[in-house]
């Protein structure tokens, strides 16, 4: 039998509050699952709290709740002998979470690249964004986006490595020599524009689209510019570039972790 999660507000948020007082109470006097018992099934308590608020599509301030709670331990003086409380719970949570991800046979490096970047707060936004890219990772989108981002985080790499330069997040457009740095350019700041444009409604398969059509520019640009230039400035405004591109990326999950299309 297939247990539902989905309930009215009232009832969602009894359920959660109870199941976080039963965590932080036991984590708070350290009876806490071991790596092989779990006697009082916290994990399975844990998931349940994860599994209502995603199928109830909400995210919810659960730090904020996960001190509240210990805060009122504290104030009816059970005393909480755990100092590494607030740590432990978050590493629990993301464990379950990371188990959630993979009972939905979302992708594993994409688990990774969602749990690098992990919030309590933003359980069912991270679940829907994390489901959205496993959908469409190896389409045309997908392997436009992941080809994309590897070439320039690859380039960057290696030529920060084999260089004294240091990246400190200033691109120049004054000192640009052609087209391809402009468009680039160009292109990037019409993400960053997106991105700052969404609240809490985004679109994750318009998102993903967005960064996919990224890559006419970005290969024309490495296809038709010396990144390595002799000339320092040069180089070191085209490695910014290239970072600034990096980290408008990662403004929806860390490509990075992803593995290529060809890997």
């Amino acid at each position: 039998m297939i247990q539902k999660y989905q309930k009215k507000p009232f009832s969602v948020a009894l359920s959660i509050t109870d199941k976080i007082d039963t965590i932080v109470g036991f984590f708070g006097i350290n009876e806490k699952p071991t790596s092989s018992k779990d006697p009082l099934a916290l994990r399975r308590t844990a998931l349940g709290i994860i599994r209502t608020i995603i199928e109830n599509k909400k995210d919810l301030r659960i730090n904020d709740l996960l001190s509240y709670a210990s805060s009122l331990y504290d104030d009816q003086g059970h005393k909480i002998i755990n100092k590494d409380l607030q740590k432990e719970l978050h590493n629990f949570f993301k464990d379950r979470f990371k188990y959630y991800l993979k009972e939905k046979q979302i992708r594993y490096d994409i688990i990774d690249a969602s749990i690098s970047s992990f919030s309590l707060n933003k359980l069912f936004s991270s679940f829907e964004k994390a489901k959205c890219l496993n959908k469409f990772i190896n389409s045309q989108i997908g392997i436009n986006i992941t080809s994309s981002y590897k070439r320039a985080s690859n380039i960057l790499e290696n030529e920060i490595k084999n260089s004294k330069i240091e990246i400190d997040n200033t691109t120049d457009p004054g000192i640009f020599k052609n087209d391809f740095e402009k468009n680039l350019f160009k292109k990037i700041n019409e993400i960053k524009k997106y991105y700052s444009s969404i609240n809490n409604d985004e679109n994750y398969e318009k998102s993903l689209s967005i960064l996919a059509e990224a890559r006419k520019e970005v290969f024309e640009f490495f296809d038709n510019v010396k990144v390595n230039e002799e000339n320092e400035t040069l180089r070191k405004n085209r490695l910014e570039l290239i970072n600034m591109l990096c980290k408008t990326f990662q403004n929806f999950i860390n490509f990075q972790l992803l593995k290529a299309h060809n890997e």
